[in-house]
């Protein structure tokens, strides 16, 4: 996990000389009936008044059978993430959704804080690669992260 002053270090240095307020913040997608062999597009909009330093993605996925917390299982999907400001995949293609989050378990962040434009958007594609017909009732993705405003002096 990041220390806050590690994530006020690395925002400082996109915004020197400024005085910034970072708040914490999350933009939350859900996907609903996930069949198997398909994909949904989800978009987010960023806040228009700030940027968002993405730092993490969490998700849940709900299947029809009843789960619990010991019988939870890694859900067959692929994301892939899009600024759509830049137009700047965050991979080369759709991975599993397991390479970003997990549901539960430890701390997962992405490798390197992402930094997103304000007024600008980011495209989420979900896909189900399940080897059996199983549809996902909800997926549930959340990024997590902070706004940061400039403060006037």
């Amino acid at each position: 996990m990041r220390s806050i002053q590690e994530i006020e270090a690395f925002v400082a240095r996109f915004y020197p000389n400024a005085r910034i307020l970072l708040t914490p913040f999350g933009y939350p997608v859900t996907f609903s009936a996930l069949a198997q062999n398909t994909s949904q597009t989800a978009n987010i909009n960023i806040a228009a008044n700030a940027d968002f330093l993405f730092l993490a993605v969490r998700h849940r996925a709900q299947i029809g059978a009843a789960q619990t917390i010991s019988s939870v299982t890694a859900p067959f999907v692929r994301l892939l993430l899009t600024d759509s400001g830049t137009n700047e995949q965050y991979t080369n293609g759709a991975v599993d959704i397991l390479n970003y989050s997990t549901e539960g378990g430890y701390d997962h962040q992405l490798p390197y804080p992402r930094l997103v434009s304000g007024r600008s958007a980011l495209t989420l594609v979900a896909s189900n690669y399940a080897p059996t017909a199983e549809t996902y009732t909800t997926l549930d993705v959340f990024l997590e992260g902070c706004l940061i405003r400039q403060q006037s002096n």
